[in-house]
């Protein structure tokens, strides 16, 4: 996590658990141990899920990704829609390899309330005022959804609409106002996008003739 100094940095944090000036984490597999495990799951046809936090972390995901897919003979290894888990510190400038990949950033933007002022101490203002990049993702046309990691938070969706659209930290601060989402754009993120990662796009997230009605008024 970023809060816990763990997630993989491509540029160090402000400082390390003991006060290192060039901690950037780790990861927890190496790139031929994942990529073994993606194609596992490419070849069995099942989709990839993975928690991923960090752009160094992303990157390792993209790579790997990518080489265990042009490795498998899987012949719908295309339409398998691997999902990118919290990516809060997912670079603006790796969204067009995300697009292109087919990738689905899950966002935990809730962080942006719950601990963002904690970024703001780990990362400095500029990076910490770009985690989960949710206005440049929809930019670069990439499809993303939210969640809360519960039992992290609890499963308030209703909570993370308004971290989306307001982007405020308990303390108040607007963190990262060029990436604000109006309320329609973050409702679609936690229905018509949040049925599609999990191929459920037929039968709910949008309204419908045939379609499950579930409405909150």
């Amino acid at each position: 996590s970023p809060q816990g100094l763990t997630a993989r940095m491509t540029e160090p944090y402000v400082e390390g658990p003991d006060g290192e000036k060039d901690w950037v984490a780790y990861s927890t597999m190496t790139d031929e141990d994942a990529i073994a495990f993606a194609k596992m799951a490419i070849d069995s046809n099942h989709q990839l899920l993975c928690h991923c936090n960090g752009d160094a972390a992303a990157d390792q995901l993209l790579r790997v990704y990518e080489a265990a897919r042009d490795a498998s003979d899987n012949p719908e290894k295309m339409a398998l829609r691997p999902v990118m888990i919290h990516a809060q510190l997912l670079g603006r400038d790796q969204l067009p390899e995300v697009r292109r990949l087919g990738v689905i950033p899950s966002f935990f933007v809730a962080h942006v309330y719950h601990w963002g002022d904690i970024h703001v101490k780990n990362f400095g203002w500029e990076r910490a005022s770009q985690i989960s990049p949710t206005k440049t993702a929809l930019e670069n046309n990439v499809v993303f959804d939210f969640h809360q990691d519960s039992p992290v938070i609890p499963p308030n969706m209703m909570e993370t609409l308004w971290c989306a659209v307001c982007r405020r930290t308990k303390d108040g601060k607007a963190l990262g106002e060029n990436q604000h989402l109006t309320p329609w754009e973050a409702l679609q993120a936690i229905t018509k996008n949040a049925a599609y990662a999990l191929f459920e796009e037929g039968e709910k997230g949008t309204l419908a003739p045939g379609k499950r009605a579930d409405l909150v008024v």
